[in-house]
């Protein structure tokens, strides 16, 4: 008796449960039943990408500026060539160190416009003050 009870009552509960693996083809259509369910919304617009290859030497980053526009989602990939070098534009928080023989991947959206100095965040030698670039930002 108290297997019966028991099984009744499993069942009974299944019915209040949302589509579950044990239930979810009941009552549709046996070829679509078990089909992925398709997107609600159609996918947001993603930020158009703007790549960049930068290679840091002494006691400059080439090429020097990085034009791009305000929304766009950036990519650098920095390498050095000639010793370890850093790279830092503060307004997007990026600051990487650049070992030589490695090439480094920064990504951010430029939210904001403006001009903003690239430099080296990294004490390369007596011309480090003078490593500086610029990412400039266009309004949409």
């Amino acid at each position: 008796m108290r297997t019966l009870v028991f099984v009744v009552v499993a069942v009974a509960g299944m019915a209040l449960l949302p589509e579950t693996p044990v239930n979810a083809g009941v009552g549709k259509d046996p070829a679509t039943a078990y089909a992925p369910a398709g997107p609600t919304s159609p996918p947001a617009a993603q930020a158009p990408e703007k790549a960049f290859e930068v290679v840091a030497r002494r006691f400059a980053f080439e090429p020097s500026t990085l034009e791009v526009r305000q929304g766009d989602r950036v990519r650098i990939l920095v390498s050095s060539a000639d010793g370890v070098h850093g790279i830092g534009i503060r307004k997007f928080k990026v600051n990487s160190l650049i070992p030589r023989g490695k090439t480094v991947t920064i990504e951010f959206t430029a939210t904001e416009a403006g001009t903003f100095p690239i430099v080296c965040s990294e004490a390369c030698g007596d011309g480090h003050a003078d490593m500086r670039g610029s990412l400039v930002v266009v309004a949409k």
